[in-house]
């Protein structure tokens, strides 16, 4: 069986090949109590009947590539169990390989508290889709401990293109949108260090619920989401980087497009339906945190009045109804200019739907690609009233300690709201070796 390989596939291809990332996104779980190897194998196995895409391989076709099959025997490699912690890491930064198959895998660690990570190709979902995976896998998994023949069984075979989503547009919405800016590298860059190459890297911090708590009510004060604040945390620990260029940070979102669609059409497979679009928010050396949040939410609130994501989805889909999927895609890759810095807002991981019967769910976050330098991106995910930052690279261990310490600057400045804010805007990021600053 062979399936299309859709627009958004092809740019994510392309993220690679111009060294933005390595298109694989990521999640993983602690859990307490007993979770059954085999249950788990055969819920992975159903898993990629249910999503038939997941069950191929990566046909490169000089003109037009597809999606291929795979044989029964090739499908065992989405699963596997170990018993040591540091293989179990090496499958946490694994990379999966498009042209082999299968394009997800998931790895339990073995012991009294089990520990699993799961990595998808980007090529094959966005994170939204991504999660609907991991609720099919968990649920499937609890219908089969609860009743070993009653698994349920459907096949998301839907469309896996954005045509959907453009048909919500007027023509007049979709040329506005054609003449918008989308994307530009920026000047900013992180501060890595100068060694080449590195090992990849997941680094991560979690907010506990009672600061996540006190951040909501935060927001709901000023009429602000939780994404308006970690921008705005983001915006701030940068501008304390980059000193007198802090009125030329831009910084890239992620935007989901599945916003656009009616509820009962938002999944019908797994695809990848997340654009990209600009913020700019002006930030004054010395300013409170509030100044800069109600920046950050206006900015925020003026891109969804104005079809926020739509600019780079026609762009593209003119690109490649102009030039055909082989040209579009070389052009493409011609033109992609990643940005230096971005930020990802996974979403909520559902508690309700995370659950493995027998075994809870402690811990959990989801993240996405990981960047190759001078890249970085700032990923954010909830679980159970918890928020995680996480950021991921290539990189060495010096790298490691710079973006470890740029994470935890970025929660001080949430944590810090509002109680003890005046005292954490005394520190800044010269004493965590992010002072120096290199532009590009």
């Amino acid at each position: 069986m062979r399936y299309r390989v859709e627009m958004f596939d092809r740019m994510q291809l392309c993220y690679d090949q111009v060294k933005f990332n390595d298109h694989q996104v990521h999640c993983q779980m602690t859990l307490r109590g007993a979770l059954e190897e085999s249950v788990l194998r055969r819920a992975v196995a159903l898993s990629l009947r249910a999503f038939p895409i997941l069950a191929t391989r990566y046909c490169a076709s000089a003109r037009d590539p597809f999606w291929e099959s795979l044989p029964e025997a090739d499908l065992e490699r989405a699963f596997t169990a170990v018993d040591d912690e540091g293989a179990f890491e090496k499958e946490t930064t694994l990379r999966l390989d498009e042209r082999e198959g299968p394009q997800v895998r998931v790895t339990m660690l073995r012991g009294d508290r089990p520990r699993l990570t799961v990595t998808m190709n980007h090529m094959i979902a966005d994170g939204a889709s991504f999660k609907d995976y991991l609720y099919f896998v968990s649920g499937t998994y609890s219908t089969l401990v609860r009743d070993p023949g009653g698994a349920p069984m459907h096949a998301a075979v839907g469309d896996r293109g954005t045509r959907d989503v453009l048909r919500q547009f007027h023509p007049a919405a979709r040329l506005r949108a054609l003449v918008s800016k989308v994307n530009a590298a920026g000047s900013v860059t992180f501060p890595f260090s100068d060694e080449a190459g590195g090992a990849p890297i997941i680094a991560h911090r979690t907010m506990d619920r009672k600061s996540v708590d006190r951040l909501r009510d935060f927001c709901r004060e000023h009429h602000a989401t939780l994404n308006d604040a970690v921008l705005t945390a983001f915006y701030r620990v940068l501008a304390r980087l980059v000193g007198s260029l802090a009125g030329e940070i831009q910084v890239p979102i992620m935007v989901d497009l599945r916003r656009f669609l009616p509820p009962d059409a938002r999944f019908s497979s797994l695809r990848n339906l997340a654009s990209m679009v600009i913020t700019r928010v002006p930030h004054r050396p010395g300013e409170g945190f509030e100044e800069t949040l109600h920046a950050a939410t206006a900015a925020t609130a003026a891109l969804k009045a104005q079809d926020i994501g739509l600019g780079g989805l026609a762009k593209l889909s003119l690109l490649f109804a102009l030039c055909g999927p082989e040209w579009g895609q070389r052009l493409l890759r011609r033109g992609l200019r990643p940005p230096r810095v971005c930020m990802t807002n996974i979403g909520e991981l559902d508690a309700s739907r995370l659950s493995f019967r027998g075994a809870e769910v402690t811990s959990a976050f989801a993240c996405g690609s990981i960047k190759y330098k001078p890249h970085f991106q700032l990923a954010v995910s909830g679980f159970h009233g918890t928020l995680t930052l996480s950021s991921n690279v290539y990189g060495s261990p010096e790298d490691r300690r710079r973006v470890e310490a740029f994470l935890q600057e970025v929660e001080r400045e949430l944590v810090g709201v509002p109680g003890s804010l005046a005292k954490d805007q005394k520190k800044s990021a010269a004493g965590t070796g992010l002072a120096a600053v290199s532009y590009a």
